[in-house]
């Protein structure tokens, strides 16, 4: 095994950067941060054929998915640094998500990884290419939050 260099170092925490910006995107319904952290011409892949490319592609998707939702959270870890060399990287980080759609009276669960390749456009690590491949799914009938607590806002930054 080779030792990391501080260049190293520093290009990991920057990809990690992204692939935490993204479930804040999505849990924040920030479309333009999800947006930013692809490239113009990613793919991203659900399976089965199930494929979305480029970023404006992408934006509609994203507005989609995150606008059927009352609350989500989006969990990403364990990631594994298969290749970082030349501005290039490839990824696998596992994700647990939790969505919550009150109106259709259901929480769902999923867990399984993102298998991401991304490149350093010079102002960030942007992904190029996602697969989203699932290891289960559970739905739950969805429960009020106790009134101590107060959920996050959806719809941009918190900041």
């Amino acid at each position: 095994m080779t030792r990391l260099t501080p260049e190293d170092l520093v290009a990991r925490a920057e990809i990690s950067d992204t692939l935490h910006a993204y479930s804040r995107g999505v849990d924040r319904c920030d479309i333009d941060l999800l947006a930013d952290l692809f490239c113009a011409d990613a793919t991203f892949d659900y399976g089965h054929g199930n494929v979305t490319s480029g970023r404006e592609s992408l934006r509609g998707l994203f507005e989609a998915a995150t606008g059927r939702y009352t609350a989500t959270s989006h969990h990403v870890s364990t990631v594994s640094f298969l290749e970082v060399a030349d501005g290039a990287a490839r990824t696998i980080a596992y994700v647990y998500a939790f969505h919550d759609n009150a109106e259709q009276d259901l929480h769902l669960h999923v867990w399984g990884c993102y298998e991401d390749e991304l490149v350093d456009e010079g102002d960030r690590w942007r992904i190029k290419t996602r697969k989203v491949r699932i290891a289960g799914t559970k739905s739950t009938g969805s429960e009020q939050i106790p009134e101590r607590f107060e959920r996050y806002a959806r719809g941009g930054s918190p900041l």
